[in-house]
């Protein structure tokens, strides 16, 4: 899954350094028309499939895989004229209510793309709404809906991140690994965490260091007064990079330790409590990754992983560092 600029980690780059990845998947063709001509060769699958037939063209054009969940979607494809064929992907509304053919729809569908010359291999998948929560019945319910469909014949796709770490039973011909690609763990579960590794760190500098006085406030609402005196550090980050505002508690890493993040955080910057560390202007300063982790974060602002990695780096650098 590199929709969403790989989930705000460089798409290209991603899907380069997946090399042996069977396929990727975008949510739209504006998505892959660009890994295309960065010479990205793999299946590359449209999960929001197309739109008009603008769209759809491109489909052909780009040899791209449009995900179809809408009848007049299968009516612009069988129109369609072209000297190239193209695979494609039905989508199953197994539980998750957004997109996809319900079961009969679903059979009206497949019977309708038999009249198309346009297609070479169909493919089924559906998308599991509950997979992060191990406990909920649901995902039992979707995977039971699909096989009961009696539709094995075709090659389906069902297992999320949380599917493929979760849930075995959603495990068949294609798994599609999202948040968990990128060291995420979808469940929040320490066990899990443990065996996956960020992908990203995210990091700014120190700015400034300040010796505030009991009894002053720092930043805008004075949301944070000092109960003693403190030392108080500018971090030269902040929302407009893609850090949360609605932080509540968190720390950042500087220099290997914990920092608390004091005050409301502002547009370019966050305020940190430095009483009794050493510290100096300049030094790199952890937001996410080994430590805090993204979802730690996430958690104390009412969000998730996927928003934190989606919006981090709005007007900063990005730097690729292969690992093994």
């Amino acid at each position: 899954m590199i929709k969403a600029d790989a989930y705000g980690h460089g798409a290209i780059e991603v899907a380069r350094t997946l090399a042996d990845a069977d396929a990727f998947a975008v949510a739209t063709s504006l998505e892959a028309i660009p890994l295309r001509e960065a010479g990205i060769s793999q299946k590359i699958v449209v999960l929001g499939g197309v739109v008009n037939e603008a769209e759809m063209q491109s489909c052909f054009d780009y040899q791209l895989d449009p995900v179809l969940h809408q009848f007049w979607q299968i009516d612009l494809m069988n129109r369609m004229q072209s000297r190239h064929k193209i695979d494609l992907w039905l989508k199953f509304n197994s539980g998750m209510g957004r997109l996809g053919f319900s079961e009969p729809d679903l059979r009206q569908a497949l019977s309708q793309l038999k009249q198309s010359t346009n297609i070479d291999t169909i493919r089924l998948m559906t998308h599991l709404a509950n997979a992060d929560d191990n406990s909920d019945p649901k995902s039992s319910e979707q995977i039971s809906s699909v096989k009961g469909l009696g539709l094995q014949g075709y090659e389906w796709g069902i297992a999320n991140s949380a599917g493929i770490l979760g849930w075995p039973k959603s495990h068949v011909n294609w798994v599609r690994a999202g948040i968990a690609l990128y060291g995420s763990d979808p469940f929040f579960d320490p066990d899990t965490t443990s065996k996956l590794r960020p992908a990203m760190n995210f990091k700014s500098q120190l700015l400034a260091i300040n010796s505030i006085k009991k009894g002053h406030s720092i930043g805008y609402g004075g949301l944070h007064t000092c109960q003693r005196d403190q030392t108080i550090g500018v971090v030269a980050a902040g929302y407009a990079d893609g850090y949360p505002r609605h932080l509540t508690g968190g720390y950042v890493m500087i220099n290997g330790h914990k920092a608390a993040i004091v005050g409301r955080v502002s547009m370019d910057m966050i305020t940190i409590d430095l009483s009794g560390l050493q510290a100096k202007p300049g030094d790199e300063v952890t937001l996410w990754g080994d430590a805090p982790l993204a979802n730690e974060i996430a958690s104390l602002s009412e969000t998730s992983s996927y928003e934190l990695f989606c919006h981090a780096g709005c007007h900063g650098r990005k730097e690729f560092i292969n690992k093994n």
